[in-house]
């Protein structure tokens, strides 16, 4: 069984790294940069996008196969070579080599990112029951996060935005499982029909943070390189679910003690960290980085033509 979980795991890695590939292309062939509602119409009519889609649902359904067959310290390390995969696809499709610096930050990411969990497993308890309040505060949080991203949306700059997509849209897909939890545990816990179980406020937030969260991870397609979209996701939204159990679900187990907590505090940094570094130094970021700043390098008022690498991303589906 173990073995087939860890194979289910890969296959779950090359479905949802060649999803987010194939969407990303999808999105950027249809945008400039940014994703606007009419744009994102003409992006659902891609065949690229659909099959995307697909390959994302089917790398959910072997993800969640693998879980039922093996631990979650065996499959959910796994997943983390999805990153790598998602690099090697879109450094292939753009024609750009993947430089050091890449490299570098991806190891931190997924080495930040396998601790965390690994750590993260041993010392919670998942909640068989909870509380009212509990599941009440998960939904003023995020609230209070949906608020924040709106806010960002409008005011940001788009320089800004790009990496403020991934952390909000990571955010968000954290709150997302932590709603289904709390959903899933009212359903099993609760006496009567399950209409009368499940709290509005809990259904009506996870379908509005799993909404935008969709939305903002489509815009950080066409923002950024689909691997810094996948590196975002990978190390927020476990750290974002992990937090608000121990923290609001009391899934804190008896093997959590201060080592723990230091334990879960660094290896979430140096997997930020790695995000952080994968912005700034993608070389497709700085291809981009490059361009911008041409039409102010330029000699006798003459503007460079930007390089040419990303419009591999421009042809049409």
């Amino acid at each position: 069984m173990p073995l087939i979980a860890v194979g289910l795991a890969i296959l779950s890695a090359v479905g949802l790294a060649g999803g987010t590939h194939l969407q990303s292309v999808a999105v950027v062939s249809r945008s400039d940069g940014k994703l606007s509602w009419s744009q994102f119409r003409h992006v659902l009519r891609s065949p690229r996008w659909t099959a995307g889609l697909v390959l994302l649902g089917l790398g959910t359904v072997f993800n969640v196969a693998a879980l039922s067959m093996a631990p979650v310290t065996v499959v959910q390390p796994i997943g983390v070579l999805g990153l790598v995969i998602t690099t090697v696809l879109h450094s292939r499709h753009v024609k750009i080599p993947i430089n050091a610096a890449t490299w570098r930050a991806i190891g931190l990411c997924m080495g930040g990112a396998t601790v965390f969990v690994l750590t993260a497993v041993r010392v919670t308890d998942p909640a068989l029951t909870i509380a009212d309040s509990a599941s009440d505060v998960v939904t003023y949080l995020l609230a209070a996060v949906i608020a924040v991203v709106c806010l960002g949306m409008l005011f940001l700059s788009d320089h800004q935005k790009a990496l403020f997509y991934l952390f909000a849209a990571g955010t968000l897909y954290g709150f997302v499982a932590v709603q289904v939890k709390v959903v899933s545990v009212q359903l099993r816990t609760g006496a009567g029909a399950w209409w009368q179980n499940v709290e509005v406020d809990n259904v009506i937030g996870l379908l509005i943070a799993a909404a935008l969260g969709g939305w903002l991870v489509q815009s950080a397609y066409a923002a950024g390189p689909p691997e810094l979209v996948m590196a975002g996701l990978t190390v927020v939204d476990p750290m974002v679910g992990v937090v608000l159990g121990l923290s609001v679900l009391g899934e804190a187990g008896e093997n959590f003690g201060p080592v723990s907590a230091l334990m879960l505090a660094a290896s979430g940094a140096v997997s930020v960290a790695g995000v952080r570094l994968l912005s700034r130094h993608h070389p497709e970021v700085l291809v981009k980085m490059a361009a911008a700043r041409a039409p102010k390098t330029g000699e006798l008022g003459i503007i460079p033509k930007a390089p040419a690498p990303r419009s591999a991303h421009h042809q049409e589906d």
